[in-house]
């Protein structure tokens, strides 16, 4: 099965070699390479992966919310970026302030990837300060994917802890999809067997690892035998690990 990984960070323990080997070991065609507002896994870490491996990776560059401006977007659309990398906002998602810059990349069709649900202690190397999960939930997305409507948004996790409310804000906004990255893989599976095709979507899933290269075939191998156990079809599987990521990014100018 041929697969796109939407949520991977810039392996800086491993080296971007062990990513390489991992993609070509397990069919992984294209990476969403997401940045990190920390030295290494930076704009500028992902910037030169992408530069070596353009047809694999895809890069998500970092914005910074708070300090960052529309130039920002122009800059890092010009540099090669394909989408939008947020996390861990001072305010709400959804806060007013923030909308010049969701309008300036709904411009640029680029899609973004948002931290939603808990986020871990030192995703910034300066300060926890101000930091709290709870500008994170996935209600939030909702009120900018009415606001844009073009603007496709991605949000990490299915939300865990709010896996139910990103299920049901998934499946009433057209523009909004979640990935099924990261830890919690067994609660999020559960949400999945209550809420699948009632309050979310096959065609609104997205398979994402966000772990170490090493790790990467457990997190396939999980959902590859969990989700036919939910009644998935093979189809079903197609779009989680490929076909829905690949709709995404199509959209993106080349």
């Amino acid at each position: 099965m041929k697969i796109i990984d939407a949520h991977v960070h810039f392996p800086l323990r491993d080296g971007l070699k062990a990513l390489i080997e991992t993609c070509e070991k397990n069919r992984i065609e294209k990476c969403f390479l997401c940045a990190l507002p920390r030295t290494g896994i930076d704009n500028a870490a992902v910037k030169k992966a992408i530069d070596e491996y353009p047809d694999l990776l895809k890069g998500f560059a970092y914005l910074d919310l708070e300090k960052d401006t529309v130039e920002t977007v122009e800059k890092l659309y010009s540099e090669g970026f394909s989408g939008i990398k947020l996390i861990a906002p001072l305010r709400p998602y959804d806060w007013e302030g923030y909308f010049p810059l969701y309008e300036k990349i709904e411009e640029k069709n680029m899609p973004v990837l948002l931290h939603t649900g808990i986020v871990s202690r030192g995703v910034k190397e300066t300060s926890e300060k101000g930091i709290t999960s709870s500008n994170m939930r996935p209600v939030y997305l909702e009120t900018i994917a009415r606001r844009f409507q073009n603007l496709t948004l991605i949000g990490a996790h299915l939300g865990h802890p709010w896996c139910e409310e990103a299920a049901v804000v998934s499946f009433h906004n057209p523009n909004v999809y979640f990935d099924i990255s990261g830890g919690h893989t067994f609660y999020i599976a559960q949400t999945l067997w209550r809420r699948l095709n009632y309050d979310i979507k096959t065609s609104k899933i997205l398979f994402g690892s966000d772990t170490a290269p090493k790790n990467v075939i457990r997190y396939i191998h999980f959902w590859q035998t969990v989700l036919p156990q939910l009644g998935l079809t093979e189809k079903d599987l197609e779009a989680i690990f490929y076909e829905n990521a690949a709709k995404i990014i199509s959209k993106v100018p080349k």
